[in-house]
């Protein structure tokens, strides 16, 4: 969803980009660097506040920052919620003007996703027809959207 965000925001980015210390030794893979800058974007799910992982994530933080390294961590509500400050914030990093067209694009695709009411209610009118033409919901096609 990060890059989603990214490619939608017009937001040069870098996946996977590799992190190096000035001695070459490997510091850390990040999810997305912002191209031309020393900031990198990463997605953290849940799993990253498990206290080993945790413990991991902190060591790696602070080898970035000795590096000289800004790491900005999102998780599906920043995404989701959070979008034009994301977006805005980068616009400035990036030192470009403020386009209101990339909020758009970007709240375009979550709105039609199974993220947004669009999305869903396309979602579930097509789940109610699997059901109206067999009789029954169909395995793996998000029969669960109906919820109980």
């Amino acid at each position: 969803m990060c890059c989603l965000l990214h490619h939608a925001a017009e937001i040069p980015v870098t996946p996977q980009h590799e992190i190096f210390d000035e001695q070459g030794r490997f510091i850390a893979r990040a999810d997305l660097r912002i191209d031309g800058t020393r900031r990198i974007h990463e997605y953290d799910g849940a799993r990253h506040r498990e206290a080993e992982v945790h413990e991991v994530d902190l060591e790696r933080e602070r080898a970035l920052l000795a590096e000289h390294w800004e790491r900005h961590g999102f998780t599906s509500k920043h995404l989701r919620r959070d979008g034009a400050t994301i977006i805005a914030d980068a616009d400035r990093l990036l030192g470009r003007a403020w386009n209101p067209r990339r909020l758009v694009a970007w709240q375009g695709l979550l709105d039609n996703s199974l993220l947004g009411r669009a999305g869903r209610a396309r979602a579930y009118r097509n789940w109610r027809r699997a059901i109206a033409e067999t009789g029954q919901p169909q395995q793996g096609n998000g029969s669960n959207l109906g919820g109980t």
